[in-house]
């Protein structure tokens, strides 16, 4: 199956924000309820998902802040196994619509993780890439996260829609999330309710 990875540029938070990613993830807020802060997005037919989440600011160092959100992260999946495989600080370049001075750090690993209600008989094993913008001068950190299969349940409910089995979709991720991420940019910092032009204090 050919997948269609060209990036569009999506409004986030009624224009406030901006990002560009593949026309196949559907705006999940147009199926169900979605929390203010978040913005979710998903391709059924390959289970992969990415979700923009606004949090409050963490009074951690930076370099706790990428292992403390995707521990975070695998507690509110109720993940049975969470690891982290790698953890990388992005440079202003590659995010080159935020301000260059804010830390930004991406952390690649895997969970384990029941889709819907199965309970343990139907394990999930996904890829979560996710990249953390810590704004503590706007008193809030935003996270962006991929979420690939890499082995789907036959017991699972995302089975009926992208099969179950061994899945290939984590292997581009990746990449797909390294272009995600170089178009982020935020039009308006009223968004976070403090502060104002270019992240600055």
């Amino acid at each position: 199956m050919t997948v269609d990875d060209t990036l569009v540029p999506r409004p986030l938070y009624g224009g406030a924000a901006q990002l560009s990613f593949p026309q196949r993830f559907a705006d999940i807020s147009d199926f169900r309820p979605v929390p203010d802060h978040q913005e979710v997005f998903a391709d059924a037919g390959l289970d992969q998902s990415l979700v923009v989440e606004i949090v409050e600011h963490q009074p951690i160092p930076d370099s706790e802040a990428g292992a403390y959100f995707f521990q975070d992260q695998a507690q509110h999946n109720e993940a049975a196994h969470a690891q982290i495989d790698e953890i990388q600080v992005v440079g202003p370049a590659d995010m080159p619509g935020l301000p260059p001075e804010c830390f930004k750090v991406v952390v690649v690993g895997q969970q384990a993780v029941s889709k819907g209600r199965q309970g343990s008989q139907a394990l999930n094993k996904v890829q979560v890439i996710l990249c953390v913008v810590r704004l503590p001068q706007h008193g809030s950190d935003v996270l962006i996260t991929l979420n690939s299969p890499i082995y789907i349940s036959e017991q699972s409910a995302a089975a009926q829609h992208a099969g179950a089995g061994f899945k290939g979709a984590h292997l581009t991720a990746p990449a797909l999330f390294r272009s995600i991420l170089a178009s982020f940019t935020i039009n308006d910092w009223s968004l976070f309710g403090g502060g104002s032009g270019g992240g600055q204090a």
